[in-house]
């Protein structure tokens, strides 16, 4: 059981990192483009964001398929051999995640650039992008940064439907083989596996939030550790 999970974290890791990357990415663009921009960038990033999230996820891959390994024969179509044949897989699984950070990391963006802080550092002659990013991004980016880590934690198994779409082999395919062929110790490692990282990932998440939000620190009683 340990040898078949640990054979096949390789690709599922591979392709939960690269989506995460490339989810994060995506949300800090849209959230920095359009908060605080108006009506009808929030608007348009909105409407982007909600048919990303709504939209099946084999959808996407089948849309992605058709354009960019049929029509544009741009990237394989199925297996893991090198970096081509992660990019579809990755922006199938990465689209629904950005939606969903982005629209965390919007909202609370839109707050923070009304807080008298940021309307300090605007009086002081501070630029847009400089308040966004330096001011407005930091106090912003925790909500999203947990979430990060509760999606990352499922990444590692919840990869099945893009694994089978796209015939990758990893962690997914192997719980989806074992819940076909009713094997209980298989099914039983890959949720176990799943707890570990889940929990892993949350508390790098914790860490890494005392690290960009020094209020977090004074809350948890750890101000004199840093």
């Amino acid at each position: 059981m340990t040898e078949i999970i640990a054979a096949a974290l390789p690709p599922t890791a591979a392709l939960a990192a690269f989506a995460m990357a490339l989810a994060i990415v995506f949300a800090l663009v849209g959230a920095l483009v359009s908060a605080g921009r108006g009506r009808v960038a929030r608007f348009v990033a909105q409407g982007l964001e909600l048919v990303a999230i709504a939209v099946p996820s084999f959808w996407i891959g089948l849309i992605l398929l058709s354009a960019f390994a049929f029509a544009i024969p741009l990237f394989p179509s199925t297996g893991a051999d090198g970096f081509a044949s992660l990019v579809l897989p990755a922006l199938t699984l990465s689209l629904p995640l950005a939606g969903v950070l982005g629209q965390i990391l919007r909202e609370r963006l839109d707050e923070t650039l009304e807080q008298p802080h940021t309307l300090t550092a605007r009086t002081r002659g501070a630029g847009t992008a400089r308040i966004r990013v330096r001011h407005g991004l930091r106090h912003s980016v925790i909500p999203a940064l947990t979430v990060s880590g509760a999606i990352v934690g499922s990444l590692l198994v919840g990869t099945t439907v893009i694994e089978t779409l796209f015939s990758r082999p990893g962690v997914g395919r192997v719980l989806l083989n074992a819940v076909m062929s009713k094997d209980a110790p298989v099914i039983m490692g890959v949720v176990i596996f799943s707890a570990i990282v889940f929990l892993l990932v949350n508390t790098v998440v914790d860490l890494l939030s005392l690290i960009v939000d020094p209020r977090t620190r004074a809350q948890s009683g750890v101000v004199g550790s840093w």
